[in-house]
């Protein structure tokens, strides 16, 4: 279907990403002929193609609405929300609004593709009140894992709609304007249609924990260490690279940062106010000259990224750190779906070289998460008392389960958010109207493609069965003036007693003899049917499909 053009009293809700995986979240509310985007975010790699790095929503079925499109609204920093605008503004070319933070990280990404100074970026404040089209955007003041994260009361002529942005209950931020818990309690007689919520923790019991409750453990193991130790968490989390720091200047030892988006993330955070009660840390170049027991790393890498730090480390090609016996490895981080294998070889690696491995657990809580669990989820729900709760943020089974949660907490409507089903909000009960087109668009090289593209199915078809490619001289009769040219690469392994290529050689030189018999074929016909001929020899012969070109060149 097409994106409708909303009516006054119509208010819609559409995620195009999100609502169905972790990450690349891009979701549109429409009124009264507009629509506002919220967030537009990027996913890590593809378990289909493993040569995907970036995944992004497939904004297809919008392009051509775009002059409907009255701003994008960035909730907050992290890639996942904001990752995809330098790479989709060029197919939207609306206005962006931001705070400082999100906003001056935005900047340097635009700088990147030559957009810095053609992108309108307009601050905004949280805990503001303003004016998108037709849209009354208010911004309440959350905790996450990140500065300055926000959620947005969105207001139109059709109804409310409380859109929570990524967050968590956490009464001890360490950083930031904290969780504004008194302007969400009076949500709740704002009569709010509908509350779309983060579904991310929802198998966690209990809350998610405080920035605090990681001082004391952390602290504990660093003091307790003779030698140096490094600690490994995200470069975005601020907060937590800042508690970490001063635990560590706290005990008499120098800090070091290293990874590029780290000291990326310090130097924007510095930029925009914070981290200004923190002296200098070392240069990377600088560590060697310090003690080992007088020695805290600070490093990106915690999920086993080819290019991380950590992983460059781990595998001795860091020209400044090495691992000694004894020395710390503390994963300050969680695991993210996907990543299980490469954290796991990483850290064989370190345990290899004598470090002792340390991650969060019940017993030694280094890291908490920026998300909210179920206790958490329930008291915003009683704040808010939504008329209609809609599950995004997360995969299938979390976004279903949240919706479980949420009848079961007694809010009667609740909707799983699915990427690309539009959701009426009002007039009448909330409800699912229709589908538009939805899927990913990835980078691939200096392109951006869909997944689906035939240039992903070839290169899979590729790295599983193989390639065989012919080259074929023939007369104007269709004889062969030369020996075929075959070239094989991962098919099957050559040996002395089967020569594939051979094998192939002597299939072809039969079948170009029934074309040499007759002059009606011409070049691309005997391509085309020699070329099937193949493929069907090849899956007889090896019980394999591998991608088959023929080139027929006619003297």
């Amino acid at each position: 279907m097409d994106l409708p053009n909303p009516k006054s009293d119509e208010l819609y809700f559409l995620p195009l990403g999100g609502s169905g995986e972790i990450g690349m979240n891009f979701n549109m509310y429409g009124s009264d002929g507009q629509w506002l985007i919220v967030d537009c975010g990027v996913t890590f790699g593809d378990s289909s193609y493993g040569s995907i790095d970036i995944s992004m929503p497939d904004i297809i079925s919008i392009e051509k609405y775009k002059d409907k499109i009255s701003g994008l609204l960035l909730t907050h920093a992290h890639e996942d929300h904001i990752g995809a605008v330098h790479y989709l503004w060029p197919y939207l070319k609306c206005p962006v609004y931001a705070t400082d933070f999100a906003a001056e990280i935005l900047r340097r990404k635009l700088s990147e593709v030559g957009l810095q100074d053609v992108v309108d970026i307009k601050i905004v404040n949280i805990s503001s009140k303003y004016r998108i089209g037709v849209f009354n955007i208010e911004m309440i003041s959350m905790t996450h894992s990140i500065l300055e994260p926000s959620s947005l009361l969105i207001e139109t002529s059709a109804g409310k709609v409380f859109h929570t942005g990524d967050w968590k209950i956490d009464n001890k931020p360490q950083m930031g304007e904290g969780l504004d818990n008194k302007r969400l309690k009076k949500l709740s007689k704002q009569n709010v249609l509908a509350m779309v919520c983060d579904s991310t923790n929802i198998f966690l019991n209990g809350n998610s924990g405080s920035e605090e409750d990681v001082i004391l453990p952390i602290t504990k193991i660093i003091k307790e260490s003779k030698n140096k130790v490094l600690v490994s968490t995200f470069a975005s989390n601020i907060v937590r690279l800042r508690t970490i720091t001063k635990i560590g200047l706290s005990l008499g030892r120098k800090v070091a940062l290293v990874g590029q988006s780290m000291c990326r993330m310090v130097d924007v955070a510095k930029q925009c106010g914070y981290l200004h009660d923190l002296p200098a840390f070392i240069s990377e170049k600088d560590i060697k000259s310090v003690a080992s027991d007088k020695l805290l790393v600070i490093c990106t890498g915690s999920q086993g990224e080819e290019r991380g730090a950590l992983n460059r480390i781990a595998n001795g090609n860091h020209k400044d750190i090495s691992i000694n016996k004894g020395d710390k490895v503390v994963f300050s981080s969680r695991v993210i779906p996907g990543n299980e294998v490469a954290i796991s070889l990483m850290q064989n690696k370190l345990s290899e070289l004598g470090a002792d491995i340390i991650e969060s657990n019940e017993e030694n809580l280094i890291h908490v998460s920026g998300h909210p669990a179920k206790e958490e989820l329930s008291e915003m729900y009683s704040w808010v008392r939504p008329n209609t709760l809609i599950a995004v943020h997360g995969e299938a089974r979390h976004i279903n389960a949240h919706v479980k949660h949420a009848k079961e907490q007694q809010i009667s409507n609740a909707l799983a958010g699915k990427n690309g089903f539009l959701i009426k909000l009002s007039p009448g009960d909330p409800r699912y109207v229709g589908e538009l087109e939805s899927g990913r668009l990835v980078i691939d090289g200096n392109d951006l493609i869909s997944r689906n593209s035939d240039v992903f199915k070839i290169r899979n078809k590729m790295m599983y069965n193989g390639t065989v490619f012919i080259v074929l001289i023939l007369d104007k009769f269709f004889h062969l003036l030369k020996i075929p040219s075959v070239m094989i690469e991962g098919l099957i392994e050559v040996t002395e007693e089967e020569d594939p290529i051979k094998i192939i050689k002597d299939f072809l030189i039969n079948e170009i003899k029934i074309y040499s018999k007759t002059k009606n074929f011409d070049k691309q016909y005997i391509t085309d049917t020699l070329t099937n001929s193949i493929k069907r020899f090849i899956k007889k012969e090896y019980s394999k499909r591998p991608v088959v070109k023929v080139e027929i060149v006619v003297n």
